[in-house]
């Protein structure tokens, strides 16, 4: 089998298909120990309840890292998904090898997202709640808006997922004799003949996708903070814009970093050109710079005149106990490496795939702890009467955040390994 597929035109292609080399065990091997022991934590936590982390009311933060980790996944899912239906809607050919790679993204981060409500929940049977009651609440709670929107995201981008693979498993299903058995079932029926109706539908897909995209991470995400005047440093217009770029931002991070790693990998450096890097770097440069400014607004804003509340956060995070955390992330997460990104516009001699990639693991870093600089310091500064809290997760909530990574490369793995990566078109 392997030596006459050795033969064929679109073997590296197929790549992770057909090998699994030695360093693809041991990746696979150290997940799944993370994994298991976040499986270990979460079971200590079910068992003894939330009074293993760190999460505390009312002189403390109720929201952590859990919550941290949930607005990060449900972003870097959107810029994925938003890459693939731009391919497809403006035509941009010469990003469609890292089109499917952003739709696998998205489907793993929105699971991961799911994941962390439901662990931050402690009782994960009190999710159903969230079913139960929503048609009471869709019109006054913004969790239900975020519900509702999430799970119609995730439903078109499985099945915008889906119809740009029938194609490519139709056309594999006989390369392969197990696999090919799944292929054909998931092809449901396809023919050459129906391409151009899939065509049509997922254009119409990608608009849709588009529309939610800035409607969950430019909306619905947002008004889970902006709508809560009671919460210093959430309450306000800009969490909107602030929140979609930042999800733009994190998702072409998360992807140049995936793709970068393939291509050397799988040695796919004649299928993914250096153009596509260099294009995906300047956007992601330009959306942090905008994002660093916007940062910067807020704190003039939060400075200026404003409710002592609000000047408390300010100072907690300029001068204070995050101060440490503060600025290391705005100059060497955001600002330096977005400088980068941008300065290779006006000297593409220097350009760097290398350095690309790595600025995008800063970026990526950085956009997490923002995340948590979002969420944590304005639980800590209460409008009752209570001293200033403080929070420092336990060692459960940390095996959280690693599992929950962990599975992220676990699952995007399995993919590798059981679908092709790559459309069928770019052969």
């Amino acid at each position: 089998m392997l030596a006459r597929e050795e033969k064929r035109p679109d073997t590296l292609l197929l790549r992770p298909l057909l090998h699994t080399g030695r360093s693809y065990y041991v990746l696979a091997g150290t997940m799944l120990i993370i994994a298991g022991w976040f499986g270990y934590a979460w079971i200590t936590q079910l068992v003894n309840g939330l009074g293993v982390t760190s999460l505390r009311t009312p002189v403390g933060a109720a929201w952590g890292v859990y919550i941290t980790n949930f607005v990060f996944y449900a972003c870097m899912a959107h810029g994925g998904m938003a890459i693939s239906a731009a391919v497809r809607l403006l035509n941009l050919n010469i990003y469609r090898p890292v089109a499917r790679i952003g739709e696998v993204l998205t489907a793993v981060a929105l699971m991961m997202a799911g994941l962390s409500i439901v662990i931050d929940l402690g009782r994960p049977d009190r999710s159903f709640n969230m079913v139960l009651f929503w048609p009471q609440r869709i019109a006054t709670s913004p969790l239900s808006w975020d519900i509702t929107v999430i799970i119609l995201y995730m439903t078109l981008s499985i099945t915008y997922l889906w119809l740009t693979m029938r194609k490519d498993l139709y056309h594999y299903a006989d390369r392969f004799e197990r696999r090919g058995i799944l292929y054909r079932l998931l092809s449901l029926g396809y023919h050459t003949d129906q391409d151009q109706k899939i065509s049509r539908t997922s254009w119409w897909l990608s608009l849709a996708i588009l529309i939610l995209i800035v409607m969950l991470s430019g909306g619905v995400i947002p008004w889970i903070f902006g709508l809560l005047p009671s919460r210093p440093g959430w309450f306000g217009a800009l969490a909107g814009p602030y929140f979609l770029t930042a999800a733009l931002a994190t998702s072409i991070a998360a992807v140049i970093v995936i793709t970068g790693v393939l291509r050397k990998v799988y040695h796919w450096q004649s299928y993914i050109d250096e153009k596509v890097f260099r294009g995906l770097g300047v956007i992601l440069g330009a959306l942090t710079h905008f994002y660093v400014y916007m940062i910067i607004a807020e704190q003039v804003t939060m400075r200026y005149a404003a409710p002592h509340a609000e000047v408390a956060i300010s100072e907690m995070l300029l001068e204070g106990d995050l101060a440490l955390v503060f600025w290391p992330m705005l100059i060497l997460g955001l600002a330096l490496p977005s400088v980068m990104l941008v300065f290779q516009v006006f000297r593409p001699g220097w350009f760097s795939l290398s350095r690309t990639v790595i600025a995008a693991v800063v970026i990526l870093i950085a956009f997490w702890i923002k995340r948590f600089l979002i969420v944590v310091p304005s639980l800590l500064r209460p409008m009752l009467p209570f001293p200033t809290g403080s929070y420092n997760p336990s060692w459960v909530e940390w095996s959280v955040v690693a599992g929950t990574l962990a599975l992220v490369v676990l699952l995007y793995m399995a993919y590798l390994k059981l679908f092709p990566i790559m459309e069928l078109d770019e052969e």
